[in-house]
């Protein structure tokens, strides 16, 4: 699992102020040691490496902040809109069972602490959580703990997966995931037993995150 991964909360709430306090930092640090001289080279050697040095690390936050306000800007709108979801009241979900293609919705689980994991078939790093979440339901199943996989892949690409890695979690499928309906996958999110969203995971964990994640609501 990647950093950006783990941190990407705190990347889509700090990462463009903290990257452009340090592109900004850099420039005045090629400043002040180029101070007087033509094109802000310094005298000295030894000054002039250290401005060169600054100047790579302006060029990599420049970079930085193009990718956060371009290419990754709609990403992280989505990680801010998905963070408001915590302390609310989850939506509701229609979706139906793999294995037998009955209707089920999210709200049939309420009273149950609920984590609803969105994956994909095509998703590798869904693929390896997968046996966590398995074990996840195995162990906390009589505790009242439902852990729902919802995927928006078409039912037949579902169970040929599930014919080769079998699931003992809710498995399900949706042609439209409502208030979940994001890009990127792999996304968990734990819900109390009242509804209420309570922790969100943007990308894989392992097991002991999942445990540590549900049981302070399982009581």
């Amino acid at each position: 699992m990647s950093a950006l991964e783990h941190n990407l909360v705190l990347v889509a709430q700090w990462g463009t102020i903290v990257t452009g306090l340090l592109f900004v930092a850099t420039l005045i640090g090629i400043w002040r040691l180029g101070r007087g001289r033509r094109l802000l080279v310094p005298a000295t050697w030894g000054r002039r490496g250290a401005s060169a040095g600054l100047l790579v690390l302006a060029l990599v936050f420049g970079f930085a902040l193009f990718l956060l306000n371009g290419p990754m800007r709609p990403m992280l709108a989505e990680v801010r809109r998905l963070q408001t979801l915590i302390g609310q009241p989850a939506g509701d979900i229609a979706f139906r069972q793999v294995a037998d293609g009955s209707p089920r919705r999210l709200h049939d689980f309420r009273g149950q602490v609920v984590v609803v994991n969105l994956w994909a078939t095509w998703c590798p790093p869904c693929r390896a959580e997968m046996p966590d979440l398995n074990r996840l339901q195995r162990e906390y199943r009589r505790r009242g703990l439902a852990v729902v996989t919802v995927s928006d892949e078409p039912r037949e690409t579902i169970q040929g997966f599930a014919a080769k890695q079998p699931f003992t979690t809710t498995n399900v499928f949706a042609e439209s995931l409502g208030w979940l309906d994001v890009p990127g996958r792999p996304l968990s999110i734990v819900i109390d037993r009242d509804g209420t969203v309570r922790r969100m995971f943007i990308g894989s964990r392992d097991y002991e995150t999942f445990e540590a994640a549900v049981q302070p609501y399982l009581g």
